[in-house]
């Protein structure tokens, strides 16, 4: 793969992945206003799966491992720290 291939690829990958930070910020906010909505925790566990799997291929190993870490847990308010890590591991 080309080094100028790459440098899009990751280019597309920060820009993808500030848009699902900015759509798990809102699902977070949903949370504070109904913890028990599953539906939103599904949502959220599906884009931190998301990134454990695409962050190390495009050159992010540290959005890999926080998002593996909000796999592993189900507190909201650890889940907005990720998020916030998330955004400044890119």
């Amino acid at each position: 793969m080309s080094d100028e291939l790459m440098a899009s690829l990751r280019a597309h990958f920060r820009e993808s992945t500030a848009e699902r930070l900015g759509e798990m910020a809102v699902l977070l906010d949903q949370l504070d206003r109904d913890a028990s909505d599953t539906d939103t925790r599904e949502r959220l566990g599906r884009h931190f799966h998301a990134l454990s799997g695409l962050g190390a291929t495009y050159g992010y190993p540290r959005v890999s491992e926080l998002g593996e870490e909000g796999e592993r847990t189900s507190d909201p308010a650890r889940w907005r720290e990720l998020v916030d890590a998330l955004a400044r591991a890119l």
